[in-house]
């Protein structure tokens, strides 16, 4: 008799289908907020950790073809510091002198 009042699985299945119509956009803020909520809970959590703002960024982009202030910029610096870098290596006499000195060698034979 129970099982005569109770309906079928499908047909509760289908009356609530039916009445739980939405529109697209609600559908689409659902997905959203779903979404959001499963992927940090598998990130694990917010932003408990904030230890990764100290690192300082390594990486910019190179600035695009119309962008000519940064290109001119970059080619600035990028000439600064290479002639920073080449003040700091030795030029050939210095490289002569260190190669051929007498002192050294007769301290590496002994």
């Amino acid at each position: 008799m129970e099982n005569e009042k109770r309906d079928h699985w499908s047909e509760v299945l289908k009356r609530r289908l039916q009445n739980n119509e939405r529109s697209e956009e609600e559908k689409k803020t659902k997905e959203t907020e779903l979404f959001t909520k499963y992927y940090t809970e598998w990130r694990g959590g917010g932003d408990k950790d904030t230890s990764y703002n100290n690192i300082p960024r390594f990486y910019y982009r190179l600035p695009a073809e119309d962008e000519i202030l940064l290109q001119k910029l970059r080619e600035e610096s990028r000439a600064v510091f290479l002639q920073r870098k080449s003040r700091e290596l030795l030029d050939n006499e210095e490289l002569q002198k260190v190669f051929h000195c007498p002192s050294l060698c007769q301290a590496a034979s002994q």
